[in-house]
């Protein structure tokens, strides 16, 4: 195991303290550094090279040449006979070698060890990952022999989605999650809404079955309602006489690592034999897997922003906005969920593409939702506007807006 030390000071502290009573030595006792084979400074700086590499070996070259020099100077050299005869200096010489060349060697192996050290403990997250998922899969596979979801083909379903659930990209999460709790807890509407960066709003992100005309785009946490007490209690909810009655009859919460709401999911139109104690457990199981994928997604999508964005923007380039415009036409067919989608030609003759999308951006955000999807087609010369869970209907009154922020009437 390669020694390692987190605090900087004590390297130095211990380089300082070593060389001071080495000159004691010199100072007060026999001790002559030129005359003694082998030489004790080779050692010291042997030492510090291996142990801390180049970033101590080379201060330590440093004084084990001031004092070989000073030695040299008390024995009544001076500095032109010390640098004149190879004799005299070559320790000097084998001094910064060995702080060069071993230290290197040090430097280069602790790095090694770092780098294999980063790899283990990622082996030992995806292990502990594997295993979890492994015991929730055996007691969703214990639950289902007693016949909590009454289906026979249930456990292979379960696996199937849960399979789904585990990608890296958040909006297949979302959209899985309703097959997965249309398929398996058998609910006749399902709703997701995500929390908003405010963390007062819940805006709208999937919906499915006959109730979804009846799902707000936005809830408001302010007001009463089975949402806010969600919110409050990060617990499973079911209705009760004082919420709205458009609220889902059931409702909880998907939960991040740092205890952060992700978001609601909402469940309605269950068969009465299936609201028991089983199926809450199911849903609360479903909604930790969620959590700890959406986790892990959206770590990800923060590595590849540069590779879908445009610089220092949140404006999508074409290939991740066209998937990304392909997951809501998905949804669009199995979901029968609406979303809007309109183009608006630009130029940019004689402007910097990148300046002008950054101005472009920081007019948007402020007109648009945080779910809200931007993309830029240099190709086509079209700035790309995609709403999900948005009525067709709206298109005219939301572009009319747009146009507005950028201050003109037909065209950016």
């Amino acid at each position: 195991m390669i020694y390692t030390q987190e605090r900087r000071w004590i390297p130095w502290t211990e380089l300082v303290i070593l060389f001071l009573l080495l000159a004691a030595a010199s100072y007060l006792g026999s001790v002559r550094f030129t005359e003694w084979t082998p030489n004790p400074l080779f050692f010291v700086v042997l030492y510090f090279a291996l142990r801390y590499g180049t970033r101590l070996g080379l201060p330590a070259a440093a004084g084990a040449a001031l004092l070989y020099g000073w030695d040299y100077y008390r024995g009544g050299g001076d500095g032109y006979t010390l640098l004149h005869e190879w004799t005299d200096y070559q320790p000097l010489a084998v001094y910064a070698g060995l702080a060069l060349f071993v230290g290197h060697y040090s430097s280069t192996q602790r790095y090694r060890y770092r780098s294999l050290a980063e790899e283990h403990e990622d082996l030992q997250s995806r292990l502990a990952l594997v295993e979890k998922s492994y015991s929730d899969l055996s007691m969703v596979k214990d639950a289902l022999e007693k016949r909590i979801v009454g289906a026979q083909e249930s456990l292979f379903t379960l696996y199937k989605m849960a399979k789904a659930l585990d990608s890296d990209d958040p909006e297949i999460i979302f959209t899985d999650a309703v097959r997965l709790f249309r398929e398996l807890i058998h609910a006749e509407s399902i709703v997701i809404y995500r929390m908003d960066a405010s963390g007062r709003v819940l805006r709208l992100k999937v919906s499915f079955g006959s109730k979804t005309e009846g799902y707000p785009g936005s809830v408001f946490l302010e007001q009463p309602s089975l949402y806010r007490r969600v919110c409050d209690s990060r617990l499973i909810q079911l209705r009760d006489a004082g919420d709205p009655p458009r609220d889902p009859l059931m409702a909880g919460p998907i939960i991040g690592e740092e205890g952060e709401l992700i978001g609601i999911i909402g469940l309605d139109g269950l068969d009465f034999k299936t609201m028991n104690k089983a199926t809450a457990d199911l849903f609360k199981l479903i909604l930790g897997w969620m959590g700890e994928s959406c986790v892990k997604a959206f770590r990800e999508a923060a590595k590849l922003r540069g590779e879908r964005y445009f610089m220092d923007t949140l404006i999508m380039k074409p290939e991740p906005f066209y998937k990304r415009l392909s997951e809501e036409t998905l949804r669009a067919t199995d979901f029968s969920q609406k979303f809007t989608l309109f183009q608006l030609p630009i130029e940019f003759e004689g402007l910097d593409t990148d300046s002008a999308l950054q101005e472009m951006d920081a007019l948007l955000r402020q007109t648009l939702r945080a779910d809200d999807v931007v993309g830029y087609d240099a190709f086509r010369g079209e700035l790309l506007f995609l709403l999900p869970a948005t009525a067709p209907e709206l298109r005219e009154r939301i572009e009319s807006r747009i146009r507005g922020r950028f201050g003109e009437g037909d065209s950016p």
